[in-house]
């Protein structure tokens, strides 16, 4: 035999070989280790700041984020609000001497405007300039036929542009 293989290698022994233990990059000095390690175990036990500062943040944003969608929820529900109480405003405030024509041209419109605003991508722009024109007529806390007949104009000139903006129509 071979003096110089007389020892059995692990693989021709049938052992497999153990890898060597991982030692730390360079960079890292044993106290910086040693201070990691604490900062695991301290985690672990829940003894550290750490673990419960983590756990609040992670609550508070989703507390934040559930009061966005809420508010923006509220936020478009208001702004409906107002545009049904301007509405309601211009009806109960109708000159006496309105001819009933008149009277029903404008509920017609007013209920055409409000499903246009429904179907409408982005309805809060247009629904804020009804509400501008509302202000302004009621200022004085009575509506006169002119200022029906503006409003009438405004919301068949608007229900005119969303009529036209149909690519087809059914015959």
């Amino acid at each position: 035999m071979n003096t110089e293989n007389d020892e059995a290698t692990p693989v021709e022994s049938g052992q497999e070989e153990t890898p060597a233990p991982k030692q730390p990059p360079p960079s890292l000095s044993p106290e910086l280790l040693a201070a990691g390690r604490k900062d695991k175990a301290a985690w672990k036990s829940g003894s550290g700041p750490g673990r419960w500062a983590t756990i609040g943040c992670g609550l508070g944003i989703v507390v934040l984020i559930a009061a966005l969608f809420t508010g923006s929820t509220l936020m478009r529900k208001t702004v409906w609000a107002g545009f049904a109480g301007a509405s309601q405003r211009v009806v109960a405030n109708l000159p006496g001497d309105l001819s009933p024509g008149e009277r029903m041209r404008l509920t017609r419109n007013l209920e055409a405007f409000s499903a246009y605003l429904k179907n409408h991508d982005e309805p809060f722009p247009v629904m804020g300039e009804f509400q501008a024109l509302v202000r302004e007529a009621l200022e004085d806390r009575l509506i006169t036929r002119d200022e029906v007949e503006e409003l009438n104009l405004f919301l068949e000139s608007k229900l005119a542009e969303d009529a036209l903006s149909v690519p087809y129509s059914m015959p």
